[in-house]
C-alpha cells in the first residue's frame, strides 16, 4: 500500500467524522457560534470527500 492510499483512507475517515459530528452539532445547538462551527465542520468534511473522489484513480493499467 502506497502513501496515496493511506492519505485517501485518512481523508475519508476524517471527512466522514466531520460530516457526522457537524450534523449533530448543528442540529443540537441553539447558539449561532456552535451552529457556525457545525456548518464549517460539514463543509470541511464534504471538501475532504471531494478530494478523495477526484483523486482516486478509476483504473490502473
Amino acid at each position: 500500500m502506497d502513501w496515496g492510499a493511506v492519505l485517501w483512507i485518512i481523508l475519508s475517515i476524517l471527512g466522514a467524522a466531520l460530516i457526522a459530528g457537524g450534523i449533530v452539532a448543528y442540529r443540537k445547538s441553539r447558539g449561532t457560534g456552535a451552529r457556525s462551527f457545525g456548518a464549517a465542520a460539514i463543509a470541511a468534511g464534504v471538501v475532504m470527500w471531494v478530494i478523495v473522489i477526484v483523486t482516486i484513480p478509476v483504473s490502473s493499467t
